[in-house]
């Protein structure tokens, strides 16, 4: 637990799905949480300051830093057109995509640096990967970046803009390229939008027919990553400027048989099709040894958290 007299964390952009999960378990933690971003009639949890502005605007940024005095900044802005998700909103406005993901995040660097950060730990994507070369193949950071949407591109050039802060302005900058974000709280459709939808359905009786993608992929547990970040925070000097993670590998399969032994009647009837890009699967070695993860959950309860979440016990 943080002393009380530190300085809160600013948390931009800290009402999306994984956002708002980070600001809970930060709070848990013990921390002092400000939140900057867009107003919203939603409430924050209970302990967490708001300070509305926009990533947009270099002078609501830097008036937030100054208002709170923080020396450490998780960033999880990123530009969303509703429910759709963040690589159908970037297809769909690329000139929005990179006014927040490109010229906003400058911003927030700038004014970080220029603020004496000293440590911006923000969320990249394994998207920036693009296409697999070998689906079964596991790739580390050091691999080619490769984006094949506008979104992955959005994050491989911040990638490069936190690079350029780090080496010229020697700001700390720790970019989590996170894979599919699931968990309690899953309001948005885009890549986990089958899975919200297998969720939403399970019940005893139930067949339930869907097309899914085949092959595997990386998912993870919002509270794990919020716990992550929360590590991240202290850990000491030297870390990379970016690290891959993968949580647990899953497929659609075995969500299905997942559900199916949790709500036992159920029965999901899926139809697999070849992805439009099938993502490589992450190596997270990296960040293991660096900083250290202690991953509470597996597929199953995720699920199960999921399940409860829509049928809370009595």
């Amino acid at each position: 637990m943080t002393s009380a007299s530190e300085p809160p964390v600013l948390v931009v952009g800290g009402r999306g799905f994984v956002g708002a999960a980070a600001v809970r378990c930060l709070l848990r933690a013990g921390r002092r949480v400000a939140v900057f971003g867009p107003s919203s009639p939603v409430p924050l949890p209970h302990g967490a300051q708001e300070i509305a502005g926009s990533i947009e605007h270099g002078e609501q940024i830097r008036a937030a830093l100054a208002a709170t005095g923080a020396d450490r900044v998780v960033s999880f802005a990123a530009f969303s057109a509703g429910a759709v998700g963040l690589a159908r909103s970037g297809e769909s406005d690329p000139e929005g995509a990179f006014a927040v993901n490109v010229l906003g995040f400058r911003r927030l660097l700038e004014a970080a640096a220029d603020a004496g950060v000293r440590r911006l730990v923000w969320t990249s994507s394994t998207v920036v990967f693009g296409a697999a070369e070998d689906p079964a193949v596991r790739v580390d950071e050091d691999a080619p970046r490769r984006p094949v949407h506008v979104y992955g591109l959005t994050k491989t050039l911040a990638e490069d803009v936190a690079g350029y802060f780090r080496r010229m302005r020697g700001l700390e900058t720790v970019g989590l390229r996170i894979p599919l974000m699931i968990g309690p709280g899953l309001w948005y459709d885009g890549a986990a939008s089958v899975l919200k939808r297998m969720v939403g359905a399970a019940a005893p009786g139930v067949e339930f027919p869907a097309e899914v993608p085949s092959g595997s992929f990386d998912a993870m547990h919002v509270d794990d990553l919020g716990r992550l970040i929360d590590r991240t925070l202290d850990a000491p000097p030297g870390l990379a400027a970016a690290y891959n993670l993968a949580g647990f590998t899953t497929s659609y399969r075995e969500i299905a048989a997942a559900l199916a032994a949790l709500v036992p009647g159920y029965r999901p009837r899926l139809a697999e099709v070849p992805p439009a890009v099938f993502y490589p699967l992450q190596d997270q070695r990296r960040i293991e040894a660096d900083i250290g993860l202690d991953l509470a959950h597996d597929l199953r309860s995720t699920l199960a958290d999921m399940l409860h979440e829509r049928n809370p016990a009595p």
